[in-house]
């Protein structure tokens, strides 16, 4: 989901999205790692892994949740609303 970045010479940081993705990765590099290292023929390779951290919003499910969070983005939306006397 990430692109790897090349931290050192041996290095790679590779960061994934949470704690079971990084749980993932790390039984993944038990085969990966060694490959890597043979067929770079770089012995010393060692990839780092990063958990990021992304703020997610909360799920929007009903009508007047929607319209709070388009009103959020657009403020003017309200204005359309009075103007055309609509409502949900």
């Amino acid at each position: 989901m990430n692109i790897p970045e090349l931290k050192k010479p041996s290095s790679i940081l590779f960061s994934v999205a949470n704690d079971m993705n990084k749980v993932e990765m790390s039984r993944e590099m038990e085969l990966l790692l060694p490959f890597l290292r043979n067929q770079l023929k770089h012995h010393s390779l060692n990839i780092l892994l990063d958990v990021k951290k992304t703020i997610r919003e909360d799920a929007v499910y009903s009508p007047n949740e929607k319209y709070q969070h388009l009103l959020k983005i657009n403020p003017a939306l309200e204005s359309l609303r009075q103007k055309f006397d609509l409502d949900f």
